[in-house]
This record gives C-alpha cells, structure tokens and sequence, in this order.
C-alpha cells in the first residue's frame, strides 16, 4: 500500500525512461483515508472500500475480502456499466469520518488523494509491465505557464496521461482543463502517438451524466450543459473516478479484458466515445449524447 516512482523533467524523459534521479519516491493514501492500520495489517471501519490497498500483497487482498465479503468486488463489477450510475460504496463509519465514500475522498485534496490513489490503480490495472509517475513537468513555449502532467503510466507500446480535477465544479471554475488539453497534447506528440489523453474528475459522478439523463445532478447553473459543450467541441476525453474504480473491479474479476492498456485503448480508439462513466460509455451521436452500456 506504499508505492513508488520516479521523478522526470519533462515528457520526453518520462518516455524515455531517462529519471531525473535513481532515487525512488514514495507515494500512499493510507495516511489520509485511515482505512488501514499498518500496525495490526487490517483494515477497519474508516475503509472505503477504495482497492488502493490491495496489490502486491496477496495477504492484504485476503484481509480485504474477510472485510468486505467474498462477493464484493465481484458484484460490482457485474453491476457497473449496465445504464444505471453506480453509487461507491460507503465506510462502515460515517460520524466523524470526512470521507464517507470514494467521491468523498476524491473530491478534496487533489495532490494527496485523487491524484495518488488513481496512480495506483492504474500502476496496478495494467496488462503489461508499465511504469508510473505524478506531476511530469510539461514545458511548452507557446504558453506563459508551464504545466505538470498530474498522472503517467507507460508501457513498451502506450502511454496514458491523466489530468485530474477533483470536480467537475473545479473543472468549470477557471476552465483550465481546455487549455492544458492543447498544451500537454502537443508535447507528448513531440515524444509519441501512442498515447491516451484523459480528464479524470472526483466528486459527485451523476454531475457528469449526459444533461438528458434522469440521473443528472448538474442540471442546476447548466453546469453539466457547459461541461458537454466543452468535451464535445474539444474534444476532452474524460473518465470519472468511480468509472475508473469500476473498471478495477470489472480488472480484478474477469482479468486482462479491463486492463487500461487493453480496455481504455480501445474504448478511446472510438472518436464518437468522448467519457466513460459507472453507467457506461458516453458516445455522441448525431449530435445527441447517450449512455452505452457494455
């Protein structure tokens, strides 16, 4: 549950493999959701269930189906993607707990949860052996500012970039998330054309269903109308947290299928799939926006 990567000085290092030291960086979430004791190696009722925990550890993976039940991954998985959102779930503890559920956790501190927890799950997610890092400095002349890739992974044949924001109210705050698309796109193709580029966002997932579904929760201020408008005309590929911790369980019971460099490839390859949601994939057709199942 305490991971490690390198640091680079810009993509192309990243790419490369060229570290800008052999020092490795640690990196876990286990000292802000306190769902794991170290000490006693067993989770405990602040545990929300996130899957950050259990890799490399077959012993920590048996602690967490003890916990949670045999059939609890399982049964996600089987659930996730079929139409309907699928709601996290939530800490056996919810008084004096800041993070009921995995949208709790994702949409506050973006450096120390959503942005970690994510890195692991994708580090782990993965059918072939890949390498990981946060904050890869993007250097782009064309801008006044430099920016920082906030999640890589890299195998032989595909890098995925995330950038991520811990709402889609953060998103739309200063609308940044267009911009960067331009500036990071465009240096990563100086080092490849094998790469996916994602907006991943935390917090409230029904804020990103499609404006038309019963299930919206963004209706209000036209938040999610403002938000489509901008992934559709710039083309922002996007994916919720929830969708990626689905995806997870989708990896953990049925295998390589749901591997980010096997499933969010090809999901992706598709230009008309513009997000990926719980309830499934966001295709845009015809100039309407609908969920499809898979």
């Amino acid at each position: 549950m305490i991971y490690k990567f390198k640091k680079y000085q810009n993509v192309d290092n990243f790419v490369s493999n060229a570290p800008s030291s052999n020092i490795d960086k640690e990196y876990t979430i286990i000292n802000e959701c306190n769902g794991f004791n170290i000490q006693s190696n067993s989770f405990n009722e602040r545990c929300f269930g996130c899957l950050f925990c259990v890799w490399e550890n077959p012993e920590i993976m048996h602690k967490f189906t003890e916990y949670w039940g045999n059939d609890f991954i399982s049964s996600y998985s089987q659930k996730a993607f079929q139409g309907n959102p699928i709601e996290p779930p939530s800490a056996k503890l919810l008084l004096k707990n800041p993070y009921k559920n995995l949208e709790f956790f994702t949409k506050t501190k973006e450096t120390s949860n959503i942005q970690p927890w994510a890195s692991g799950i994708v580090n782990h997610m993965c059918k072939e052996n890949n390498r990981i890092s946060m904050e890869v400095p993007v250097l782009n002349p064309d801008y006044d500012r430099n920016g920082r890739l906030d999640i890589c992974s890299i195998t032989n044949t595909t890098l995925l970039t995330m950038e991520s924001k811990i709402s889609l109210e953060d998103a739309l705050k200063d609308e940044r998330f267009i911009e960067q698309r331009y500036k990071y796109i465009s240096e990563i193709e100086k080092s490849t054309n094998n790469y996916i580029y994602l907006t991943l966002l935390g917090g409230e997932e029904t804020d990103l269903l499609p404006p038309n579904s019963p299930h919206c929760s963004g209706k209000i201020g036209k938040k999610t109308e403002r938000f489509y408008s901008i992934v559709t005309e710039n083309y922002i590929p996007f994916i919720s947290a929830t969708a990626l911790w689905c995806l997870c369980c989708r990896y953990i019971t049925y295998g390589t299928d749901y591997a980010w460099d096997t499933f969010l490839v090809e999901t992706f390859k598709n230009p008309k799939c513009i997000g990926l949601l719980s309830a499934g994939k966001i295709i845009i057709s015809e100039e309407t926006i609908h969920i499809e199942p898979f």
